[in-house]
């Protein structure tokens, strides 16, 4: 692979909002200071009813990074946490690494709230959870969860805490309160913790 170590970034629900490219920017910013290429991908996920062409999206920006010989790894925050690791199965051949930041990747149980709660501006999001809950999830190998890791907040009100880790994958939780500021910490406050797991699992 090439020396340049790419990063396709995959935000949440609301990704296409004017409030949100400021932190995209910032995250991307920081990212790209530290040696990394980012690649943000806005799902669109209150538009269009399915998450299947919004995976093949994902996909073929993958195939074509990994064709031109770059290292590619992905980072999903919130919703993009199941989006990321459904296209990490899918090119788990190809890609260096996924991250999931306070991303919901199951429906939980007992848990508030719950997932038609939460999915309820976007089916596309709903189908991504099931999707990696019911079908690629069970199918990851332990090989395959090494090269996960999640993080999550000590307290998300909108993500229930045992809805983010993935057995076997590195699980970390970041000392910060509340969703969307956890996702802004994490993403560039702490984006040495997984930055540096990423370059590591390229060596």
């Amino acid at each position: 692979m090439s020396k340049e170590h790419h990063i396709i970034y995959i935000p949440g629900l609301l990704d296409s909002s004017p409030i949100n490219k400021p932190f995209h920017n910032l995250a991307q910013f920081v990212w790209r200071n530290k040696g990394f290429y980012p690649h943000l991908y806005l799902p669109h996920w209150e538009k269009g009813q399915h998450f299947a062409p919004k995976l093949k999206s994902i996909v073929n920006l993958i195939d074509e990074l990994t064709e031109q010989g770059f290292t590619v790894s992905l980072v999903g925050q919130s919703a993009g946490g199941s989006a990321v690791l459904n296209a990490f199965y899918e090119r788990r051949d190809k890609v260096n690494g996924a991250i999931n930041i306070t991303g919901r990747l199951r429906s939980g149980i007992n848990v508030k709230p719950t997932l038609q709660q939460a999915a309820r501006m976007s089916q596309a999001f709903k189908e991504s959870v099931l999707l990696f809950e019911s079908e690629n999830e069970p199918r990851f190998k332990p090989s395959d969860r090494k090269r996960v890791m999640t993080i999550r907040s000590w307290f998300d009100e909108t993500v229930p805490a045992s809805t983010v880790p993935l057995e076997g994958a590195t699980n970390l939780v970041a000392p910060i309160i509340e969703h969307s500021l956890g996702g802004g910490f994490i993403s560039i406050l702490w984006s040495d913790k997984f930055l540096k797991f990423l370059k590591e699992l390229s060596k």
